[in-house]
């Protein structure tokens, strides 16, 4: 099995999501995979890592969907800092809002800090 360049995957990507929607991180690691081992049929790739380039690819869109969970300490999408917002209730207490990714979309608010599901489009 045969790893490929981060170039070639993101070039595969870009065309693999030209007008199409993924709905999930192993739906597009197989079509990347696809793609890929018709090149060379020793190439693969894993979900993880699909997703990782896949958010810092440049034209590639994504969504992600949490669900219930413990605070992170580091995005758990693509491992980068997280920025946390604050607000204060009616009795004047330090409240946790939201967090945020400072380098791809990832969103949590209202105890909901897990990904559950990645959707992945071309924009």
């Amino acid at each position: 099995m045969n790893i490929p360049r981060k170039d070639v995957v993101r070039f595969v990507l870009r065309e693999s999501l030209r007008g199409k929607r993924v709905s999930s991180q192993e739906e597009l690691a197989g079509i990347i995979r696809k793609r890929l081992m018709r090149g060379n049929p020793g190439y693969s790739i894993s979900g993880p890592r699909a997703r990782m380039l896949a958010l810092e690819t440049a034209g590639i869109k994504a969504r992600i969907h949490t669900r219930k969970g413990r605070l992170p300490s580091r995005c758990p999408a693509c491992g980068h800092s997280i920025r946390k917002t604050y607000t204060r209730n009616l009795r004047g207490r330090k409240m946790l809002l939201r967090i945020s990714c400072t380098r791809c979309p990832y969103r949590g608010s209202g105890g909901s800090w897990i990904p559950s599901r990645y959707e992945f489009w071309s924009g």
